[in-house]
């Protein structure tokens, strides 16, 4: 069987086993991934805010990330493992889902506001649903179809009227921080159906935030030199270490999670995140979103509801054509 009828086939059955996991420490995961990736442009900001060039501060908070967990599973007697299909994974989702999204991110730290760029991130369910459309992992469904045009209304009316950013060059830069949640999406499909037997989160969060630092190591050089993290200012540096906690914490919260629970499940931690997102942005920069950016995230979170209501369609499907072909089975 080939490697992408593998992970297609174990999509599938994420889908057509609702509730078989026991989904109390998932869940709990969910709220602290969420609640830690919801800080991370506020962290952006201050670094960036602070003179830190934004190439390099994406490295040092990625290399904190990976030591640091480098360390626990070396503790654990867990070191990432050197397979080549381990390789590939940890190559993929560090262009992918760590590199891609973080460099969007701290590029438009200067450009947005915050709670506007947690905003974009509801928008992820809508978009791995399209992207598994579109790689046959998964049906059409008229609720998906109905949350993606919901998600685009949304970015509509951050992008379109007057007065609803603080200025109007400030649309283009939304719709760059669109490839975020695009870049998240394949992410999330790759790592459910790519993930090696036997490998703990642990080990995968690390060897994936220390090839992700490896990735980005040349191009810091190329671009800044041998920029340490002591020349940063001291709220540049503290910033780093704030990231790349949040970066450890959420990474090992997203391989477990779509471990125990599949991609389906994860891909509601955009709740979390937009949340926690506007509640950090409204306490560390007292940041006071338009009108039109909270209709923006009535739409986002409608499409966010229908995402997960056609999700819950597909699994009942599933599991009652799994049903009937079992009692064919017996009879």
């Amino acid at each position: 069987m080939a490697d992408d009828d593998r992970g297609r086939g174990g999509l599938r059955a994420f889908a057509s086993r609702p509730g078989v996991r026991n989904l109390i420490l998932p869940t709990a995961m969910l709220f602290a991934g969420g609640i830690s990736y919801g800080s991370i442009p506020a962290a952006n900001k201050y670094a960036i805010e602070a003179g830190f060039p934004f190439i390099a501060f994406a490295f040092w908070q990625v290399l904190f990330a990976g030591v640091a967990l480098l360390i626990l599973a070396a503790l654990r007697s867990d070191l990432p493992k050197l397979s080549l299909a381990h390789l590939r994974l940890y190559a993929l989702l560090a262009v992918i889902g760590v590199l891609a999204p973080l460099l969007v991110f701290v590029s438009v730290a200067e450009k947005l506001p915050p709670g506007v760029v947690m905003l974009v991130l509801t928008l992820n369910p809508t978009t791995t649903y399209l992207f598994a459309y579109v790689m046959r992992v998964e049906s059409f469904r008229w609720l998906s179809v109905a949350a993606i045009a919901f998600g685009f209304a949304g970015v509509l009316l951050i992008v379109l009227p007057e007065g609803s950013l603080p200025a109007p060059g400030m649309a283009i830069w939304v719709v760059f921080a669109l490839l975020a949640p695009l870049a998240a999406s394949v992410n999330n499909v790759f790592a459910a159906s790519l993930r090696p037997p036997q490998t703990t989160s642990l080990s995968l969060a690390a060897g994936l935030m220390l090839t992700s630092a490896l990735f980005m190591l040349p191009i810091v050089l190329i671009m800044h030199g041998p920029y340490l993290i002591t020349a940063a200012e001291p709220v540049g540096q503290w910033s780093a270490v704030w990231a790349a906690a949040a970066q450890a914490i959420t990474y090992v919260c997203f391989f477990e999670i779509v471990r125990r629970a599949g991609p389906v499940f994860f891909a509601q931690l955009n709740y979390v995140v937009v949340a926690a997102g506007l509640i950090w942005a409204r306490l560390l920069f007292h940041e006071v979103l338009s009108l039109w950016v909270w209709g923006a995230l009535v739409l986002m979170v409608g499409g966010l509801l229908l995402a997960n209501a056609g999700t819950a369609q597909a699994q009942r499907v599933a599991a009652q054509a799994q049903r009937v072909a079992v009692k064919r089975d017996q009879n």
